[in-house]
């Protein structure tokens, strides 16, 4: 399906699909807004990402994709992470339970497992170029997504029907950003792209 009279042009495009069979599947995508609740917390000694997640009442998986935090293990002293929400910064004890954070992981893993569905032959390639990189595990960090790189000027399609649910400039590291929900409670994400001509809330 092509966004009518609406083709996003890219200098060099980099794609970032949400699929089960090669990429992830993303639920509840945050719809971003400039005037969106939050505070900036910055990491202390001793503080995981996982521990100010459960301190400010926020999803693992949401403030890990807001902040692009790939890898939670390498979050470093000093980074300033976006909780989106909060009305205050908290004071918070970096004296961390691990036993109840391992336990609050497991019952992640479990739900996601559990709410995961493939499905086949539902989308199509977007656009046509080189797969520069794949989902899964790159240069020691995980890619939530597929990088396709193409020509000045390639024109890019929906993988499938679906409404806009955000045009603009994404979080840090995505630049200019389209994000479509689909049936199936599917999410595809377009990111990387050097113009924008959908807007929030079109059919596609």
């Amino acid at each position: 399906m092509v966004f009518p009279d609406n083709l996003a042009k890219t200098t060099l495009f980099f794609l970032l699909i949400s699929i089960f069979s090669g990429c992830q599947v993303l639920r509840n995508l945050d719809i971003l807004s400039t005037n969106q609740r939050g505070v900036y917390h910055t990491v202390q000694k001793g503080q995981t990402l996982h521990f100010i997640a459960r301190a400010y009442n926020v999803n693992i998986d949401r403030l890990k994709r807001i902040n692009g935090v790939y890898d939670p293990s390498r979050l470093q002293i000093g980074t300033r992470l976006w909780i989106p929400g909060a009305r205050q910064v908290l004071n918070i004890d970096s004296n961390i339970n691990k036993q109840a954070l391992a336990k609050n992981k497991k019952k992640r893993k479990r739900a996601l497992n559990n709410g995961i569905k493939a499905i086949k032959g539902f989308l199509i390639w977007p656009v046509k170029g080189q797969l520069t990189s794949r989902f899964g595990n790159r240069s020691g960090r995980h890619h939530d997504g597929i990088d396709i790189g193409a020509r000045r000027g390639t024109s890019i399609v929906a993988a499938a029907e679906g409404k806009v649910m955000f045009a603009g400039w994404g979080p840090t590291g995505y630049g200019l950003m389209i994000i479509i929900k689909h049936k199936n409670d599917l999410t595809t994400v377009y990111a990387h792209n050097s113009h924008i001509h959908v807007h929030k809330n079109q059919m596609v």
